[in-house]
């Protein structure tokens, strides 16, 4: 082999190696990126049909008490109120979630819920009746009472 062919062998070998280490390099800055997380707000969020829900988050585990709003013609709860639990797993919350006997439906079912910032989330897919709503972030602390008592908080 002639020293020509030895040294265009050669090149081409760095060539490969150094596009595949930038290929590398490129491809873990990407997963780096995709690996932070928004984190939601605790507290009351409000969906796109005026229902609330609290939410806490320990962790990575989230849990939640679900109620439909007051409205002229229902109270707080009457229809349906649920609890649930679930994971956040890089920008989604998984949860299962089932109705108390508060309200009068007694369903239960899974949940999933995309987080697109602190303040605001969207549901994109569910086996309940939450349709593709999205949520916004209340406020930290909202009680019961103030619901009832002023129906404005």
């Amino acid at each position: 082999m002639t020293y020509l062919k030895k040294i265009m062998i050669l090149g081409f070998l760095i060539s490969i190696f150094s596009y595949k280490q930038r290929y590398y390099n490129n491809t873990l800055m990407k997963d780096e990126v995709k690996k932070e997380k928004i984190l939601p707000k605790k507290g009351a969020w409000k969906s796109t049909g005026g229902n609330l829900f609290w939410i806490n988050i320990v962790n990575e585990n989230v849990f939640w008490l679900g109620m439909n709003n007051k409205t002229p013609e229902t109270e707080l709860a009457e229809n349906w109120c649920h609890v649930g639990n679930g994971k956040i797993k890089d920008n989604l919350i998984t949860l299962e979630w089932a109705d108390i006997p508060i309200g009068s439906d007694n369903l239960n079912g899974r949940i999933i819920i995309e987080i697109i910032s602190e303040v605001q989330m969207k549901v994109i897919e569910d086996s309940g009746n939450f349709g593709m709503s999205v949520w916004n972030w209340e406020k930290e602390h909202l009680t019961l009472s103030q619901i009832v008592n002023r129906h404005h908080y």
